[in-house]
């Protein structure tokens, strides 16, 4: 299956060493900004963050302000035959 062609914005990349290169990304659960924060487009085109604290392990998943859960997420990542 061909790649989605459409331009994705332009985001700057962090670093996962450095920590004042993270900007803006908190974990909901411990305030830490020690976080890994991954943008990604799902099979069914819709487009989400996940978000996954290095502290207390706790993950994410974003579709704008609304949180998914796991269920929702791999719903809308299912490949249809």
């Amino acid at each position: 299956m061909a790649r989605s062609s459409s331009a994705a914005a332009s985001v700057p990349l962090g670093s996962l060493t450095q920590p004042g290169a993270r900007e803006g990304a908190r974990c909901q659960m411990c305030q830490s900004e020690r976080v890994t924060r991954i943008s990604m487009e799902l099979t069914d085109g819709s487009e989400v963050d996940f978000t996954h604290c290095l502290e207390c392990e706790h993950r994410t998943w974003q579709h704008g302000d609304e949180v998914l859960s796991v269920d929702h997420v791999l719903s809308r990542a299912k490949r249809t035959r």
